[in-house]
């Protein structure tokens, strides 16, 4: 049966929308609007079984490790490794990988950026959170995490023994896959989701109490349009928009 949420959900366009997931995707909807990319083969790397797809409304392929039923309708899924995509040079016009890096052992991060880069054509969409600030404010949310439900959470866990990427080196390897792929590219580089804004978010979503859940998780969705430009510094997440240039 239906909950009662996904039938105001479907009406308002939003249907499976959560706050914070929204804000990791839609600057990347913004950019693929702005360049013209809404409706072309679109490829998800570490979709899990939503990612994107609620934010762009049309099928996507996605690769991960795995895939928990149940799998939105509009995803097509693929298993694979981030470090060597089943796919073919500039396979997809565009290339989505959020909060998939600061999960992979940091000697092969730039693996995986070079794989992001290879398949795809036109532009290569990758967030990443960077920086101190946003590592503490994990380890913050972790533990607060563990008082209130007894146990770890398994993504803050991930995030702390593998640590958060740095910026700056993200943005420097990017630049050098473009010339070892022999790709002509340009990066601009965006912060997204100002930390105390996210902090405020988070706990909603770690509290355990039904009526502050579904405040933080559905009801916050009708602000979107002001949390959507909140992303003064200091920023929890940076975003790589990596333009592929053809003669």
């Amino acid at each position: 049966m239906k909950k009662p949420w996904h039938i105001v959900e479907k009406l308002l366009g939003i249907y499976r929308w959560h706050p914070t997931i929204a804000l990791r995707y839609l600057p990347i909807i913004d950019e693929l609007r702005k360049n013209g990319f809404l409706n072309v083969d679109v490829l998800e790397v570490g979709s899990g079984s939503i990612g994107i797809v609620p934010y762009l409304r049309h099928q996507v392929v996605g690769v991960d490790i795995a895939f928990l039923d149940p799998i939105h309708r509009n995803l097509t899924p693929i298993l694979g490794d981030a470090k060597k995509l089943p796919f073919a040079d500039a396979s997809f016009d565009v290339v989505v990988c959020t909060d998939v890096l600061e999960h992979i052992l940091p000697v092969e991060r730039s693996k995986v950026l070079e794989e992001l880069i290879r398949v795809g054509k036109h532009l290569v969409a990758i967030g990443v959170p960077c920086g101190l600030l946003a590592a503490q404010q994990d380890k913050n949310l972790s533990e607060l995490y563990q008082r209130i439900h007894g146990k770890e959470f398994n993504f803050f866990r991930e995030h702390e023994a593998m640590g958060l990427p740095d910026a700056e080196k993200i943005y420097a390897d990017i630049e050098n896959i473009g010339h070892k792929l022999r790709k002509k590219i340009s990066v601009i580089r965006q912060g997204t989701l100002n930390l105390k804004l996210r902090e405020w978010l988070m706990h909603g979503w770690i509290s355990d109490n039904f009526f502050t859940n579904i405040f933080f998780r559905k009801l916050l969705l009708l602000a979107m349009p002001i949390m959507k430009k909140m992303n003064n510094e200091p920023t929890y997440r940076q975003i790589y928009f990596v333009r592929i240039f053809h003669d």
